[in-house]
């Protein structure tokens, strides 16, 4: 399922242009982690995830082709990573951590270094 999360950004009212090769990525990097939970929280529902709110956000790296890896805790206990695509429209995929351990895809919350 991709989403386009720099709708959320415009939505939100906070989108600014930031210096980064991944446009949504560097707005995400300058927000507290408050405002990137209250974001991310907003963009699982609209994207019919269940997740009310957002207790954790966590930045796993990026790809070598510049993809942001982030990763979520929803009060109800899901987790999630979100993948923010390096493109102007701030693609993104969203995959439970459940099922990128179970494809043997890694794991959420832990540090990855570029492919």
């Amino acid at each position: 399922m991709v989403h386009s999360l720099i709708i959320v950004l415009l939505l939100g009212g906070i989108w600014t242009q930031a210096a980064s090769a991944n446009p949504a990525h560097g707005r995400l990097q300058l927000m507290t982690a408050g405002e990137r939970s209250t974001l991310f929280a907003k963009f699982l529902q609209g994207s019919g995830e269940r997740c009310d709110s957002v207790t954790r956000n966590f930045f796993q790296g990026t790809t070598k082709s510049g993809d942001a890896i982030w990763n979520v805790t929803c009060r109800n206990g899901q987790m999630f990573a979100v993948l923010i695509y390096n493109d102007t429209k701030g693609s993104s995929k969203i995959l439970s951590c459940e099922s990128l351990k179970a494809i043997n895809a890694g794991e959420c919350f832990k540090k990855v270094l570029k492919e």
